[in-house]
């Protein structure tokens, strides 16, 4: 009889551990991954400052609006450290950014000032 209770207990505890793990392992898929940057070239079409935005041009024509803020790293071709405010339209960008829910958030950008700048 005592075996049987012992049995018993052993299943039960078994029992539960199975449907806790699952449970525990769905958990850990809803964790959000770190977005992968992607990359854009082209030129600078819009550069809002004040609302915190702006929009590459890329040679095919597509339309790119990135969201910015202070992390934003800008660096001018020359190799010298540069803020938004550097960034002229016309000028020639390399971006990269990250894809937060429906917003493309700039994290880098490389540019070539427009002529005449």
């Amino acid at each position: 009889m005592r075996s049987n209770n012992f049995l018993i207990g052993g299943i039960a505890v078994a029992a539960v551990v199975a449907w806790i793990t699952p449970a525990a392992a769905q958990e850990k898929k809803a964790e959000p991954a770190k977005a992968k940057a992607e990359k854009v070239a082209g030129d600078i079409g819009l550069l809002d400052t004040e609302k915190n935005y702006m929009i590459v041009v890329t040679k095919d024509g597509k339309l790119v609006t990135l969201d910015i803020n202070a992390k934003t790293k800008t660096t001018q071709l020359v190799d010298t450290k540069a803020k938004m405010s550097d960034v002229g339209l016309g000028s020639s960008a390399q971006v990269e950014y990250v894809v937060k829910g429906d917003k493309n958030f700039l994290t880098k950008m490389i540019f070539v000032p427009a002529k005449g700048e």
